[in-house]
């Protein structure tokens, strides 16, 4: 993740900086995605799944080639996610986009990817694989706020894949969802707006 940045042409061109911000950025992207290594133990034993942070893909390097590639994004780190979406799309490999920012702008993101997951991909990604063995993979898939999040069929992420990688903390998740809505923040809008807690 490269931290926040403004996407305004007309602020980035007076140099509009937010300090505080791209701090806190820098501090989450040091984590890595607890979204896709829940996705990794969602995925069925007879996959073999590989985890890369998009810092480690660099333009000039040659593509790794998968059969799919799950790419989840906020909104500080879309444009390089939609630019490696596109190269392994270029390829010829079908690509998935998850993430909030995927969630608040699914038309976008679909000029990216041959399939998006809105609100939380736990609920969809097990029938987005199975589709894809098919070969019937679909373009748009919503993950839990089609049905409520339910803690019983929480798995723990698949930290394993983080083995010999350097991260200074990891993320635990115990809970989702907020019923205050407010207008400034996107608790409320990731996955469900009821608050529900999480097993350890």
């Amino acid at each position: 993740m490269s931290g926040v940045r403004v996407r305004t042409p007309e602020l980035a061109e007076l140099g509009v900086t937010l300090p505080q911000f791209v701090n806190r950025g820098k501090v989450v992207a040091s984590l890595p995605s607890l979204g896709l290594l829940t996705v990794a133990a969602l995925t069925p034993d007879d996959v073999e799944v590989v985890y890369r942070e998009i810092q480690d893909v660099k333009p000039e390097d040659e593509l790794e080639m998968y059969d799919l590639v799950g790419i989840s994004s906020f909104s500080a780190q879309i444009d390089e996610a939609y630019g490696l979406a596109d190269r392994y799309r270029a390829a010829g490999v079908p690509v998935v986009l998850g993430g909030l920012h995927v969630t608040l702008m699914p038309d976008e993101a679909a000029q990216h990817a041959d399939a998006v997951i809105l609100n939380g991909a736990e609920g969809a990604w097990p029938s987005l694989v199975e589709d894809f063995r098919r070969g019937e993979m679909q373009s748009r898939y919503e993950g839990l706020r089609s049905g409520v999040f339910k803690t019983p069929s929480y798995v723990h992420p698949r930290f394993d894949l983080l083995r010999g990688r350097l991260y200074n903390r990891v993320t635990v998740q115990t809970s989702r969802g907020c019923p205050l809505n407010c207008e400034f923040c996107a608790a409320s809008l990731r996955i469900t707006s009821a608050f529900q807690q999480k097993p350890l």
